[in-house]
């Protein structure tokens, strides 16, 4: 046989791509490429989950388009002991004279000061700095040597000579390895410093003196080089971190929410004649009149985004747990705009979404709400041995597939878009529905319940229609309560000529894990509103999963998997010849486990799993003498790119 010769130029496809950078992924889900690059940077690279998190959570941001760069910092921080001593003197000064300058950040070295970078460029900023300190070669192995200073206008720690050379050699080649044309940056010049207090009135200078002379400047320590940036919106603002929640009643207020932080202009809190100013929420981007009493100024690098950090003191990056993180929160929900900041015993949690998510299972364990669970194991077990005794059953098939695209992951901010004032829908772009059904909640419930865009339908049909031409039979249907499902069941029903025959089964069992939706679920609409919008729903179907025992449950990774184990053993006990599940990434993974015979995973492998699956990913699950497998889809692979919405009058410029 001839061999092959060798292809010279690959063809450079997406299908045959095995590993997609994280902006990559976002660009597939359908976000724009420049919202897609803000979020990334807005949440310090750190993986898909957070950066589509982030992107929900400030879908109405008026900002979220804007081109204006983020501020990014370079500091040394104090660890461990000493770093404990300071925390302490923040907390006594603060207690005994009041709020200084030094209060507004960390205790920190400033190697490099504020400098501007657009988000395209942000991840180059973490990856120089890691180049730097690989190449750096001298680690720091004894403690920075600091000499006290106090005066009536400032109080800190001085970096001694030798040690400040040091530091100032790691911001001068990091100043060379990341200024381009697009990055401008100098190092700091003043005379490297600690500071303890500074803009505090002379009337408190013997006490703060008195608090600085108690520190041991030579207590064990170990430092880190971090490299922080924040929201533009910071700069001249006050932080204040919110302490009660707070539900608007009129238009123009900002709805608060326990651990967000808000901006706060001091003119704003000295001008303010009954207690209400204008803040800007870090969580979500919006601004609004709030009640000062609901929220405490604290440090503004609370509200900061951490890229990364490397110890001074061993090689490789720094494994100290961050006593006193200064950066955006993990997420709670991939597939809705909430992105709420977990703290526990008042500090704030690092945005690691595998201690979030293990702290979401912990609370759902200490808070009970096992009896659902209780319930469901007992059921799911014995629908799975009444399989396992047919054996020998005929040749069945399952088929589990994510909705089609969402309209909030394509427009962003598209209700205020879309609805005039009188609440009326209006078809703004081609991809967006010629009208959407009304529902009891207004135009707001679709807050939390995204339609599909108008690709989203025809992709799903699509689906539909490649099942219909294999001749491949389905005879029951069960969907998730979200709307996106219900259409994507809809059109791809449609697309079989099935949709008369066969009616959808709502199931609130296949509605995504609950620790994604921490404050309450969406409202669906009704078995009534669909029927009414022209859905062909089961009025007499009765769920696997009560819809109100899941409103008010908790649940651990472990108990998703059982839940969507349930609904899956379920359909199949309740039905004969193939089914079709419809629900959402994590669905395809959650339903089939089990029936493979496998454990749960942990969410860490979970939420690593769905993230590679798109928009109407498909799985066929086949059952031979009562053993499951899942086998190749009988469908190709729907694969299509992102596509930025033109505006003609560019040409005009």
């Amino acid at each position: 046989m001839a061999t092959l010769p060798p292809r010279r130029n690959p063809t450079p496809t997406k299908i045959s791509k095995q590993h997609l950078t994280p902006l990559q992924i976002l660009l597939q889900m359908g976000f724009p490429k420049h919202r897609a690059e803000k979020a990334l940077a807005a949440t310090g690279h750190r993986g898909v989950q957070l950066a589509s998190d982030w992107l929900l959570a400030h879908v109405n941001d008026p900002l979220l388009d804007d081109s204006s760069p983020r501020d990014y910092i370079l500091y040394a921080c104090p660890t461990g002991q000493f770093l404990q001593q300071l925390q302490n003197f923040w907390e006594k000064s603060l207690r005994l004279c009041g709020w200084n300058g030094a209060h507004n950040y960390i205790p920190h070295i400033t190697l490099v000061s504020f400098f501007k970078v657009p988000d395209e460029d942000a991840l180059q900023l973490a990856q120089g700095l890691k180049s730097i300190m690989d190449r750096h070669g001298a680690i720091l192995n004894e403690p920075l040597k600091l000499e006290t200073y106090t005066s009536p206008n400032f109080m800190g720690f001085f970096v001694a000579e030798e040690h400040a050379d040091y530091l100032k050699r790691i911001a001068m080649q990091y100043v060379k390895e990341v200024s381009n044309a697009t990055i401008s940056v100098e190092p700091h010049v003043k005379s490297l410093h600690l500071s303890l207090a500074y803009q505090f009135p002379s009337s408190q200078y013997s006490n703060l003196k008195s608090l600085v002379d108690e520190l041991d400047p030579q207590m064990s320590c170990d430092w880190e080089i971090r490299l922080y940036s924040r929201d533009p919106r910071i700069n001249s603002k006050q932080v204040h971190k919110v302490v009660h929640t707070y539900s608007p009643t009129e238009s123009d207020e900002l709805d608060l929410r326990s651990g967000d932080y808000v901006y706060i202009s001091s003119e704003a809190l000295s001008n303010s004649p009954d207690g209400w100013v204008e803040g800007t929420s870090w969580l979500t981007g919006l601004s609004g009149l709030l009640p000062e009493s609901y929220t405490q100024r604290t440090a503004e690098t609370d509200a900061w985004t951490l890229h990364k950090k490397i110890s001074l003191n061993s090689s490789g990056e720094s494994k100290h747990p961050q006593q006193k993180s200064a950066q955006p929160q993990m997420a709670n929900n991939k597939d809705h705009s909430v992105f709420n900041n977990h703290e526990i015993k008042g500090q704030t949690l690092s945005p690691d979404y595998d201690s979030w998510v293990a702290e979401a299972e912990e609370k759902a364990r200490s808070e009970g709400e096992e009896n659902l669970y209780e319930n469901l194991l007992a059921i799911n077990k014995k629908r799975s041995e009444d399989q396992e005794m047919k054996g020998a059953d005929q040749q069945r098939n399952v088929f589990i597939m994510r909705h089609a695209e969402r309209i909030d992951f394509t427009f962003g901010s598209w209700l205020p878009f879309c609805y005039d004032e009188a609440g009326n829908y209006i078809q703004r772009d081609l991809n967006l529905p010629q009208t959407i059904p009304s529902r009891k909640e207004g135009p707001k419930g679709y807050l939390r319940d995204s339609p599909l865009t108008n690709i989203g339908i025809f992709t799903a049909s699509m689906i539909g229609e490649a099942i219909r031409e294999k001749n491949i039979s389905i005879d029951s249907v069960y969907c998730s309560p979200s709307f996106r499902c219900i259409q994507t069941c809809d059109s791809f029903l449609q697309a079989m000529n099935k949709k008369n025959q066969l009616k959808i089964k709502i199931e609130p069992g296949l509605f995504e894990w609950l620790v994604w939706y921490p404050e309450s679920l969406p409202d669906w609409l009704t078995a009534d509103e669909l029927i009414k919008a022209g859905y062909n729903i089961d009025e007499n179907y009765q769920p696997f999963v009560n819809e109100k025992e899941l409103r008010e449950a908790k649940e651990t990774c472990e108990q998703f998997y059982l839940r969507s184990a349930v609904v899956s053993r379920g359909a199949l006990s309740a039905s004969t010849g193939n089914v079709l599940l419809i629900g959402h990434s994590a669905t395809l993974e959650t339903c089939s486990h089990e029936l493979i015979g496998r454990k749960p995973r942990s969410a860490t492998e979970m939420t690593k799993i769905i993230q590679k699956i798109p928009y109407c990913g498909l799985i066929q699950l086949t059952s031979t003498d009562g053993k499951w497998e899942i086998v190749e889809p009988p469908t190709l692979p729907l694969t299509y790119s992102a596509n930025q919405r033109f505006d003609w009058k560019i040409l005009l410029n």
